[in-house]
């Protein structure tokens, strides 16, 4: 072997040996010093204001749809467009080429009124009759001859046979005016006594809410909540009606176990409110300018609270008095406070 390839086989081994001592934290001198443990976690006491709310998944369109049906047989001959406004005066559809009026009421047309009938449901009529522009006759319970002469105005107006009999099938009632949703039949279709030709809806978009029984404390009339649908503007609403869930079946669905509370959110703007998916939220509560610590901070010390807490002068654990939990934080008081006070937090 060379005297060059000597000296480079030891310089290298000396080479190792040195930085198999400095991994090691020798310099020859004695054992390596003790690693120096981390600094425990903390985070500071800030000021801000707590919000506890609640996220809910809702709906958005113009409520539960009612059929609307025939009470006579005939053809149908024209059928009102879906996202029609039915008013009271308007034709849902025709049959034989006859119009079919709506009218607005609570009570059901179920027989034929003539000179002679009595009772609520001619009271209706006529006060519909006189809303529609007609008089000459006292609106009251009796039908007589200046209702029937009245009603032949209307039937003349309207196209039909100045009989002064309403036949049963000539008017539809709604308590309020509604908007078509579905036909359910078509022109050329073959009506029938009891048969939906039509399906109507509010006028007006609503938030249709489901809530599981343990959510249904949230449920209150009047409670103010914030919509939001994906991409849109947040909204202000108010609940306005509260109730149980019903089946597809029209049944209560707390009846088959799987009962729910269902609430109705009425937007603040009509126009601003489309259909489908909106995230409602509920504000349950809210603390402004209140000290607060991330809720791992606190300790249970006694019967309760503390904070370990981090200064010029060591640490040592503050007994402190809580109040609203939200958003992973919690609100806190107590003398020693201040905004900025680094405290211990597990898990940080």
């Amino acid at each position: 072997m060379s005297r060059r390839t000597v000296v480079l086989a030891t310089a290298g081994a000396v080479g190792i040996v040195a930085a198999v001592f400095a991994t090691l934290g020798h310099d020859g001198g004695g054992p390596a010093a003790a690693p120096k443990p981390p600094a425990p976690p903390t985070a500071p006491v800030t000021r801000t204001t707590l919000v506890d709310q609640v996220r809910l998944a809702g709906r958005a369109d113009y409520g539960p749809a009612r059929p609307l049906a025939a009470r006579t047989a005939g053809t149908l001959t024209s059928l009102a467009a879906p996202g029609t406004v039915l008013e009271r005066g308007d034709a849902a559809y025709r049959i034989d080429n006859q119009p079919v009026m709506v009218l607005l009421g609570e009570l059901p047309a179920y027989r034929a009124l003539a000179d002679g009938a009595t009772g609520p449901d001619v009271r209706q009529f006529e006060e519909n009759l006189r809303a529609l522009g007609y008089g000459g006759f006292k609106v009251d319970t009796v039908f007589d001859q200046s209702t029937a002469a009245a009603l032949k105005k209307w039937q003349k107006a309207l196209g039909l046979p100045e009989s002064g009999v309403l036949d049963l099938g000539r008017v539809a009632y709604v308590a309020a005016p509604v908007r078509v949703a579905e036909q359910r039949q078509h022109v050329g279709d073959a009506a029938a006594p009891g048969t939906a030709v039509l399906t109507t809806t509010g006028t007006a978009r609503s938030v249709t809410v489901l809530l599981e029984d343990r959510q249904a404390s949230l449920a209150k009339v009047g409670t103010k909540v914030r919509l939001q649908a994906a991409g849109g503007t947040p909204l202000e609403g108010t609940m306005t009606a509260v109730g149980r869930a019903v089946a597809a079946d029209g049944a209560d669905a707390g009846q088959k176990g799987d009962g729910k509370t269902q609430v109705t959110v009425t937007p603040a703007d009509q126009a601003a409110l489309g259909d489908g998916a909106v995230e409602v939220t509920v504000l349950r509560g809210e603390k402004k300018d209140v000290l607060t610590v991330p809720i791992v901070a606190l300790l249970a010390v006694g019967e309760g609270y503390g904070l370990e807490v981090f200064g010029p002068g060591g640490r040592h654990v503050l007994p402190v008095e809580v109040g609203m939990f939200a958003q992973g934080r919690v609100e806190i008081s107590g003398p020693g406070l201040a905004e900025g006070t680094r405290v211990g937090v597990a898990g940080q």
